[in-house]
Formats: structure tokens, C-alpha cells, sequence
């Protein structure tokens, strides 16, 4: 077979695999439901809201899921809310259920970022969801 057919069939297998491969992502996006929330979070500057979650310091975390390479006893731990679920108005905001919600750093916000070590925590407060950041007005 000349390389110029041998070019040919390898150009016209690869065009083969990339347009199913782009199929594939197309159908699932129009299969998969949209979580609730979606569109709020996506045109909101921030929103407010009442989160669940817990409090975990992210190297630590990554440190035991990910084997990051974290060293919380020499420079700190850096807690952020995994967020079970969350609700805005009444409407539950399932879109953000498994993010990870970095504190914006305020008064209200001072003993979540020092102490609460994996504890399970109700707050209220406003999500820039752009930043993944979590403004907190109260914990209950």
C-alpha cells in the first residue's frame, strides 16, 4: 500500500474517532438531567443561602484522598465547607452539592477557619459562585 493511501486511511479513522467522541459528549449532556440550581448559581453574582456540609481543612483532605503532599502541622490548616446541600428561597440548589466553599475571611467567619475541625455545620450565608466562596452570616 503507498503512503499516500496508508496517510489517507489514518486521517479518515482519526476524523472517525473525534466526531464520535463529540457525539458521545453530546448526547450524554442532553441525557443527564440539569441539577436544580444549575441556572441560579450560573447567573448569580452571589446568592444567599443555608448550606450543610462539613468542615474540613483541605490539606488534610487531600492529604488522605489524594495523597497530596500537605503539611498542616507546619503551616496550618485551611478549613472550607464540603457542602452536603444546600437551599436558596425555599428551593433546593442541588448543584452544589458536593463543592467545596472557601470562607471569605470576616468576623463571622474567624472560629470556622481556626477551629470545627470535620464537624457537620449548618450556615447561613452568600455564595459567590463564580469564586467558590462562601460569605458566612451564622452558623447554626
Amino acid at each position: 500500500m503507498s503512503n499516500f493511501k496508508r496517510t489517507w486511511i489514518v486521517a479518515a479513522a482519526a476524523c472517525l474517532a473525534v466526531a464520535g467522541m463529540l457525539l458521545a459528549q453530546g448526547s450524554e449532556a442532553k441525557d443527564s438531567p440539569q441539577s436544580e440550581g444549575t441556572a441560579e448559581l450560573a447567573a448569580a453574582k452571589s446568592i444567599e443561602v443555608t448550606v450543610k456540609g462539613q468542615n474540613i481543612c483541605l490539606g488534610c483532605t487531600l492529604k488522605k484522598e489524594k495523597d497530596a503532599g500537605a503539611q498542616c502541622s507546619i503551616y496550618g490548616h485551611k478549613h472550607v465547607l464540603r457542602v452536603a446541600n444546600a437551599a436558596a428561597a425555599g428551593k433546593d440548589l442541588t448543584a452544589m452539592n458536593g463543592w467545596v466553599l472557601h470562607y471569605l475571611e470576616t468576623q463571622a467567619s474567624e472560629d470556622l477557619i481556626k477551629k470545627h475541625h470535620g464537624e457537620s455545620l449548618t450556615i447561613v450565608g452568600k455564595v459567590y459562585p463564580d469564586e467558590r466562596v462562601l460569605e458566612v452570616v451564622s452558623v447554626n
